[in-house]
């Protein structure tokens, strides 16, 4: 079974693109015949990565040529039209495919959904968010199937289309934290936008007098800039490796993180971690009760946040703890699960 995977656009090479590039390697290794196409906006932090199996090309169009434009990339992609299964991963991409390209022939469309696909009330303007609303619901129920990568995504798009859950998964990662580092940074990774509130990063910088890293990119970099507590440092875009060294702690206050790449990487490092009840994986990476009450928690609860990164960085056990717990269930969410759970689905929806 040929499959290519299709992502266009991004405008980062960060959380889908890494996840692309990690599910073509991934699947080749088993003998899976995976390709992908991948779409990137100029100028898109995060670092080129080179990949066997994987085309990437600009994305230049924005507004009604966008659409045109990715039809047009597919068509031009070999692996996309030889492919027996084309699997969307970006809401374009969807619409894209849904509306028909001839070049793909009768290959079957299966959209992963992995981040909510339409603006949350608020982020656009009532009469836009509503009709790209539309526009991916009917996308999705055009797919041949749905996939959703966590339980609360798969709630989230259930007003459009029932979707089957297929984790996503990340390559391992080296465990470099025991708990064991109490005075380095917490440290936070996204890009600088009004669902990932890094301000409510560096507000808790500022409450706790606890230091800071804050990784990423994005429209409100000058404005937090203007605005940084001391004790917060900037970190910018850096290799995945590279964002765990010298930290204490891993924190998301995303109120929109359908999955939780850079939490998954940071919990497999061996970093405690302190999540958002938003944050897709935070039940997968905390599956002790009392835990998950402590540390996976309402962004509007500011004492809680402030109580769980002080009770980390003043008890050694607990952080060990914590270490030992999330390791040990973001080592169950590789790459390879992702790719064996999505194999076992495609056959099971093509027999």
């Amino acid at each position: 079974m040929r499959v290519c995977l299709l992502a266009l656009p991004l405008m980062a090479r960060s959380g889908v693109y890494r996840s692309t590039l990690d599910l073509v390697t991934s699947a080749r290794a088993a003998g899976l015949d995976w390709t992908a196409l991948v779409g990137v906006r100029p100028g898109a932090p995060g670092q080129v990565a080179p990949t066997p199996g994987v085309t990437e090309v600009p994305m230049l169009e924005h507004g009604r040529r966008l659409l045109p434009e990715i039809r047009q990339a597919i068509t031009s992609c070999a692996e996309a039209t030889r492919a027996d299964v084309v699997i969307t991963l970006i809401s374009q991409s969807d619409m894209a495919v849904a509306r028909g390209i001839p070049a793909l022939g009768g290959a079957a469309h299966v959209a992963w959904v992995r981040g909510l696909p339409w603006p949350e009330r608020g982020e656009q303007n009532a009469l836009r968010s509503r009709a790209l609303e539309l526009l991916e619901a009917r996308a999705l129920r055009a797919a041949d199937d749905v996939w959703a990568t966590t339980p609360l995504l798969a709630g989230q798009v259930a007003r459009a289309r029932t979707a089957h859950v297929v984790p996503a998964g990340i390559a391992p990662v080296e465990r470099r934290s025991f708990g064991d580092t109490a005075h380095a940074p917490m440290v936070w990774a996204a890009r600088l936008t009004s669902d990932k509130r890094p301000g409510d990063f560096a507000s808790l910088v500022r409450r706790t007098g606890i230091p800071g890293r804050l990784h990423g990119a994005g429209p409100l970099e000058a404005q937090l800039r203007a605005t940084a507590p001391a004790g917060l440092d900037w970190g910018g875009w850096r290799p995945a490796a590279d964002l765990w060294r010298d930290a204490s702690m891993f924190v998301s206050t995303a109120q929109r993180e359908a999955y939780g790449r850079s939490a998954v990487e940071a919990a497999w490092s061996g970093l405690p971690v302190v999540l958002s009840d938003q944050v897709g994986v935070a039940p997968f990476l905390y599956t002790d009760p009392a835990l998950a009450r402590r540390f996976v928690l309402p962004l509007d609860d500011t004492p809680r946040w402030d109580a769980a990164v002080r009770d980390l960085v003043a008890d050694p056990i607990l952080r060990r703890r914590v270490s030992d717990h999330v390791h040990a269930n973001a080592s169950t969410m590789s790459i390879d699960a992702s790719v064996h759970a999505a194999a076992v689905r495609l056959n099971s929806i093509l027999a």
